[in-house]
């Protein structure tokens, strides 16, 4: 048997099963939190609230906790606390970048000024630092934060720069997203009283599947299309981000291949380089292969992992939620 395969794989519906009641707990506590006394961020607030996708950060940390028998309102909180420090930095990212779209709806920027949605994403961020406070975890929560703002504040000294290396992506993709998925984990495990070494057990389970749902989302960025992924394909290099597959593929890059991606990088834009030039290069020196192949380096350590734990439904879960990420389309 592959390592790290339970003996019983479960279907998505069966692993967001385990936690749905209290994922609708988590939502109701979002709505509670999230909505403040004045009119200026309820609608934005209120359009998180409805594009909040699967609350797959929320739903591991669930996951987690149902390892010491689920976590109860802590866990509940917890959930929401992570999901709004996610919803705060998907704010700040729009605004960052510009975006026009995020995954479907238009992106908050676009529907309100750019202060407001500073703004709101500061709102947010607060609410979940007092959540936190409440449920004596501020000191990890801050951390979190600390590290997805630094991870920002990296990617935006990048922007524009050719000369990116494997190791800067996984830089970033350890302070942007592999740092919040593995506080799931580990505020999981504190919310049940999972005993230490199982919770840094669990945390570094939640760290490696972070890592690779930041490369596969990079992967995405080039070979999804836009009505699966709600993003305009090639959107990363377009906003001047040199992304993994981008990285890999400029490896073995011509000078004439490079001088494909610098145009596309100093215009912003696909108008003189069309993008499917630059996929047919990145796809020819194998940088969607390699890039597919780094993510399941990291959900096989996540598996093996999480295979010294007990067989158990929660454990079968944990198997199943690396599948999902290294399997899914958007």
């Amino acid at each position: 048997m592959e390592i790290g395969r339970a003996r019983q794989v479960l279907t998505a519906d069966e692993v967001f099963d385990l936690v749905r009641e209290d994922l609708h707990a988590v939502e109701k506590t979002i709505g509670l939190e999230s909505v403040p006394s004045f009119d200026t961020v309820t609608p934005i607030s209120k359009y998180l609230q409805q594009n909040g996708g699967e609350r797959l950060r929320a739903a591991l940390l669930l996951l987690c906790a149902r390892f010491g028998g689920g976590g109860g309102r802590m866990a509940i909180q917890m959930g929401a606390v992570v999901e709004m420090l996610h919803a705060a930095a998907l704010i700040h990212d729009n605004v960052i970048d510009v975006e026009q779209t995020r995954r479907d709806p238009p992106s908050a920027n676009l529907q309100w000024a750019t202060g407001t949605c500073v703004l709101a994403g500061d709102w947010l961020y607060l609410r979940a630092f007092r959540v936190a406070l409440q449920e004596r975890v501020l000191d990890r929560v801050i951390g979190a934060a600390q590290m997805m703002a630094m991870g920002d504040l990296i990617q935006l000294n990048r922007i524009g720069s050719i000369g990116i290396t494997e190791a800067d992506c996984m830089e970033l993709a350890d302070h942007r997203t592999a740092c919040l998925f593995s506080v799931c984990g580990k505020l999981g495990a504190l919310a049940a009283g999972i005993d230490s070494m199982d919770g840094e057990k669990l945390g570094q389970f939640a760290w490696n599947l972070g890592m690779a749902f930041q490369l596969i989302d990079d992967m995405l960025d080039f070979v999804s299309c836009e009505s699966t992924l709600g993003n305009p394909a090639g959107g990363d290099l377009k906003d001047g981000k040199v992304t993994l597959p981008l990285v890999y593929a400029l490896e073995q890059a011509s000078v004439s291949e490079r001088d494909l991606v610098a145009c596309v990088l100093r215009d912003r834009s696909y108008d003189a380089v069309p993008f499917a030039n630059v996929l047919a290069f990145v796809d020819r020196h194998g940088g969607i292969q390699r890039t597919r192949a780094r993510a399941l380096q990291f959900t096989d350590r996540a598996r093996q992992i999480v295979a010294e734990f007990p067989d158990s439904l929660c454990r079968r879960a944990l198997f199943t939620l690396t599948d999902l990420v290294t399997e899914r389309d958007c």
